[in-house]
């Protein structure tokens, strides 16, 4: 499980597992309270430099977003499919040609986008820690929260099992690939049909794995007396962790309060400020396209001979 661990001597790296946690949370709560898909694009850029700043290779990241996008495309065209328009939205076609089934609104586009960048945010943001801090430095930190001791392992498992399933369902992919399946299709049907010989594998191997740890719990004594267990390694709050704390609950709260009281960072403040001007805007698009047809139609007639 700890082999996913990059090591380093960042600023990532050097904290105390407990303040990533506190991080960990707090961007957790940016997800309730940002809903405008430019502010939590701004959020998702920050949130990719500290990769950056981590010394994490290139690779993982875009391993991590290559299988998140497809996620975040269902997200917006789902929700196309289920939140229906208020009155007064303007209707710019329907998702199923020829029905009144899944109408594309300004407004259900910018709740599909956002509810697409907090899957990916979450992903990301999970993936990090896992990358920045060993499984077992995340199992110390929590027994320290008083966390119990068998729910902090549970967690722990969890935070482990990320990268395990993305290379898990990578390797049963290029097995897949090996036997002749194809996965490059355009198709969104056809697409979704191909990966049920990889979901169903993957779901068998994660059961077989959880087993096996079971087991591995079970064999070295683990249910004893979890409570009163003791561990190799000790950790402690330095002065770096003290400053990126009070950092870190000074932003979330400023931004809580500026959600909640002021209504600051909802999706709304965009719909208003982009409804009237991109109407207009495709208007103006429409007007222009139509013109230089009728201009071109009038091009071709006058070389053919045809025209007045």
């Amino acid at each position: 499980m700890a082999m996913e661990y990059v090591p380093g001597d960042s600023i990532l790296h050097r904290m105390d597992p407990r303040t990533k946690i506190f991080i960990f949370l707090g961007l957790v709560i940016l997800t309730v309270v940002v809903f405008d898909p430019i502010v939590f694009f701004i959020i998702l850029l920050m949130t990719l430099g500290m990769y950056r700043v981590a010394g994490i290779p290139r690779e993982k990241l875009m391993l991590v977003l290559k299988a998140s996008l497809p996620a975040m495309i269902l997200f917006i065209v789902v929700n196309y499919l289920t939140v229906p328009p208020l009155p007064g939205d303007y209707i710019y076609f329907y998702l199923i040609p020829f029905t009144e089934f899944g109408p594309v609104t300004l407004r259900t586009t910018l709740i599909g986008i956002s509810s697409g960048e907090r899957f990916i945010f979450f992903i990301i943001v999970t993936r990090l820690i896992t990358l920045v801090t060993p499984v077992s430095d995340l199992l110390i930190a929590l027994v320290r929260l008083r966390f119990p001791v068998e729910a902090a392992v549970s967690l722990g498992i969890a935070f482990a099992s990320v990268p395990l399933m993305i290379n898990q369902f990578r390797t049963v992919i290029e097995a897949q690939k090996s036997r002749g399946a194809k996965f490059d299709i355009r198709n969104p049907i056809t697409k979704m049909r191909a990966y049920v010989p990889v979901i169903v594998p993957s779901i068998y191997l994660t059961v077989l794995r959880g087993i096996d740890i079971s087991r591995t719990i079970e064999s070295r004594a683990f249910t004893y007396d979890p409570a009163n267990r003791t561990f190799r390694q000790e950790i402690s709050f330095k002065a770096l962790d003290y400053g990126v704390l009070a950092l870190a609950i000074l932003m979330t709260l400023g931004i809580v309060v500026l959600s909640v009281v002021y209504g600051w960072f909802n999706y709304q403040f965009l719909y208003n400020i982009l409804r009237p001007n991109l109407i207009q805007w495709i208007i103006d698009f429409m007007s222009w396209i139509i013109g230089w047809l009728i201009a071109l139609f009038n091009q071709l007639l006058s070389f053919l001979g045809l025209g007045a």
